[in-house]
């Protein structure tokens, strides 16, 4: 006889749909007793599709601390009417989880795979201006490490995550070839995604992009040592064509030792 019994058990309650603004009370009370903090994972993301006038959802915030912000944290929380749900224990998962009065969950995070120190990301972390509440500043973890982070732990629910990632720091990438005059300043969003992505060769499509827009030496030295594929070693070939100086020798040169992908 087959059981009918999970027929008569309710069915679970579906996880919240949040963004950043649900979580404005907190984030400002955070910033206004000088917590350091990046804003991590669904909700960073979130603010970066939102960037991209997309629309997406987190089910709850992650913060990312350090050990000493995680203790006086929670030391802070529960005079603010914040429930400490679960505290960090050695050897264990370096998160705490808290419930705010209306049920919103957060974790508070010292490690995660793929991000820095707490420290560094919380250095190099971005402002995200909630405008819907007084221009708040909101800071976001920097969205290479955001990318290196969800490719560690790629999960099945992380993929639309990653996707959406990679679109924003491919935008930065040609814009930093577009509006950029600084050499450094025009290759690092690309040398940033190649370390993110543990890399040596640009994704097809954005290696395509950028020698649309390449017109500097510096361009072009990169592109040569980075292209995935001989078709588009060529086309930089192409451009140098008709000259014969230092920059077409140093391109040919650095094309006699490169290894392409099938394609």
């Amino acid at each position: 006889m087959v059981s009918r019994v999970s027929e008569d058990l309710p069915p679970l309650p579906a996880k919240a749909a949040h963004d950043l603004s649900d979580f404005a009370r907190f984030l400002e009370q955070l910033s206004a007793e000088g917590f350091e903090f990046a804003v991590i994972g669904g909700c960073a993301v979130v603010a970066y599709a939102s960037l991209l006038g997309e629309e997406m959802f987190s089910a709850d915030l992650d913060i990312y601390v350090t050990q000493e912000t995680m203790s006086d944290l929670l030391t802070w929380a529960p005079r603010n009417r914040i429930r400490v749900i679960k505290r960090p224990r050695p050897r264990n998962i370096p998160v705490a989880f808290l419930e705010e009065p209306d049920g919103k969950e957060i974790n508070v995070l010292t490690a995660s795979s793929g991000l820095p120190k707490p420290e560094i990301v919380v250095r190099n972390a971005r402002q995200f201006i909630l405008s819907s509440h007084g221009d708040l500043e909101v800071p976001l973890a920097d969205p290479f490490d955001l990318l290196s982070n969800k490719l560690a732990v790629r999960r099945e629910k992380d993929l639309p995550h990653i996707e959406v990632l990679r679109r924003f720091v491919d935008e930065e990438s040609v814009t930093a070839f577009v509006e950029e005059t600084r050499p450094r300043a025009r290759l690092a969003p690309a040398r940033r995604l190649l370390e993110a992505l543990g890399r040596n060769t640009l994704p097809r499509a954005l290696a395509d992009r950028l020698l649309d827009v390449a017109k500097t030496e510096v361009d072009y030295r990169f592109l040569m040592g980075r292209v995935p594929t001989e078709e588009q070693a060529k086309r930089i070939l192409e451009r140098m064509a008709e000259r014969e100086d230092e920059l077409s020798r140093q391109l040919e040169s650095i094309l006699a030792t490169r290894r392409f992908e099938e394609g």
